[in-house]
């Protein structure tokens, strides 16, 4: 486990001490798979319906939480069985993703960003999955523009796996939603990467950015579905 600790200083002039965590397999191979999630929660709810509640932090249940899951659960899939010996694999759970304003990226995606600009030796890896918002008990994953704009042979590989799982009825074809998340800053790095994510969580998006992504809105059977994939991308590679 390698501990990346930096300050950032916010348009505000505050200074966060912030931390990636990244765990590797195989560190000595050239050849990698990089897969990542956000480890933060947003400190406030500030798309909540009640606005006594903005202030409030969000639980992060799905929105962090879901894809910090998805990794542990390949952490120990890897353990259990090595990956094989031609692949090394890196586990990447960065800080700082939900911050501040997505109209305004320079308070979000602050851990993804320090990444791209301190890549390890032997970087870039084959490709990156993104993994992010992906416990929703009713779990839709179709493809994310820019990730289909700037590395469609990665979701290809991802949607194709899923297919060969019998998961085709939850990776879906065709793009829904264009989003900035950590994989763009990761592809501003020329790192291929994509964002695994299903952006429709409760009716209306309802409990995205709220004190109501809670633990009761998501679903191990979802997060099996899509850790399947991650193990099965790093076992057929």
């Amino acid at each position: 486990m390698i501990v990346q600790e930096f300050a950032h200083k916010t348009k505000r002039g505050q200074v966060l001490h912030l931390r990636n965590l990244l765990a590797r397999f195989r560190p000595q191979a050239v050849e990698r798979v990089l897969f990542l999630a956000h480890w933060d929660t947003r400190p406030h709810a500030d798309q909540s319906v009640d606005t006594g509640q903005r202030r409030l932090p969000v639980p992060g249940a799905n929105d962090g939480a879901s894809g910090v899951a998805v990794l542990l659960g390949v952490a120990d899939a890897l353990k259990a069985k090595p990956p094989p010996p031609a692949v090394g694999v890196d586990l990447l759970f960065v800080d700082g993703e939900d911050y501040g304003d997505f109209a305004d990226t320079s308070d979000v995606l602050i851990g993804s960003r320090w990444f791209a600009a301190h890549q390890p030796v032997g970087y870039p890896p084959l490709y990156a999955v993104l993994f992010d918002m992906v416990g929703d008990k009713d779990l839709t994953i179709y493809y994310e523009s820019n990730s289909q704009a700037f590395a469609p042979e990665v979701v290809d590989r991802v949607w194709r796996t899923a297919a060969d799982l019998g998961y085709g009825r939850v990776f879906l074809q065709g793009v829904k939603h264009s989003l900035i998340d950590d994989h763009v800053a990761l592809q501003k790095a020329g790192i291929h990467a994509i964002d695994v994510v299903d952006f429709d969580y409760g009716p209306n998006n309802a409990y995205w950015h709220t004190t109501h992504d809670t633990i009761d809105k998501v679903s191990a059977a979802s997060l099996k579905i899509v850790g399947d994939v991650a193990v099965a991308l790093v076992r057929n590679n």
